[in-house]
Order: structure tokens, then sequence, then C-alpha cells
């Protein structure tokens, strides 16, 4: 069953649209912040990287070959890739890593060094994520398939 047309109300949702944006920006400026990475931001990055290309070099020059080892370094890489994903690659594609949009593009891009691609991501989760997000049926992410469950109402077939 295809779902209706989301209509989203002009008048009330500029409103609000608006009041946020006005909120948000005064809440940087009157704390005299960056709505950008810091200096916190850039070693996290570097920290999560680290996470995830250390073990990847030390697997692949054959420093570890045990396999426990190898398998608890793999492990850790897991960690650094949703790290990325989470943190890194997120930020960046939405423009908020960097004012500069070569940063924000490079970074945005360490999903395609993970085997994802960034393009889609941004169309996934920019435009049909945050257009209609929670809306069943249009927001991808509230349905993510028969493993991960995030909705209380059943799925529909």
């Amino acid at each position: 069953m295809k779902p209706s047309p989301v209509k989203f109300p002009r008048a009330n949702g500029m409103d609000f649209y608006q009041t946020l944006k006005l909120r948000v920006n005064d809440y940087f400026e009157t704390r005299h912040i960056s709505k950008h990475a810091n200096s916190s931001m850039v070693f996290k990055t570097i920290a999560i990287l680290s996470i995830y290309l250390v073990p990847y070099f030390l697997i692949i020059t054959n420093t570890v070959t045990n396999p426990w080892m190898v398998f608890a370094l793999w492990v850790i890489m897991g960690i650094g890739v949703a790290g990325i994903g989470l943190s890194i690659m997120h930020d960046a594609n939405h423009g908020a890593y960097s004012s500069k949009p070569w940063v924000n593009s490079f970074l945005g891009a360490s999903l395609n060094f993970l085997g994802g691609n960034a393009m889609n991501w941004k169309i996934q989760h920019n435009v049909l994520h945050h257009t209609y997000t929670n809306i069943d049926g249009l927001d991808e992410d509230i349905a993510p398939g028969p493993i991960l469950r995030l909705s209380p109402q059943p799925a529909a077939d």
C-alpha cells in the first residue's frame, strides 16, 4: 500500500523553523562558539581514524599474525568504522564539520573509503530522512529491514 502524499503546513511550519533557527544561532553567538568542529572534534577525528587505521595496517603488514589478535584487531576496526560513520562522516556530510566545503567533502568521502557511497548517503539521510523524519512509510531510518526494529507498530507488508 502506497502512503498518501505528505503535505506540510506552510504558515505554521515556517514560524517554527524561523524561531528554531534564531534560537540556535543565538545559542552559538551568545556563547562565542563556532557551529563547526572545535579542537576537541579534531582530536576525536584523529583518534577515531587511528582506531580504524592502526589495526588495519598492523594486519596488512603482517605485524600481527596470531589469529586471536587479528580477530581482536577486527573488532577494534569495527569500533573505528562505527565512529567514522556516526561522527566524522555524518557531521561532514551535513556540512557541519567545517566552514570550508572542501573539508566537509573530503571527510564526508570517508564513507567511500569504507565501502559506502557518500552521495547515496546524502540523498537517503539529508533528503529522505530529514524531510520525512519519523513518518512511517517515508522515513527509511525507521524501517531498516527485518533485523532491526525502531517502531512499535508492526511492519506493513
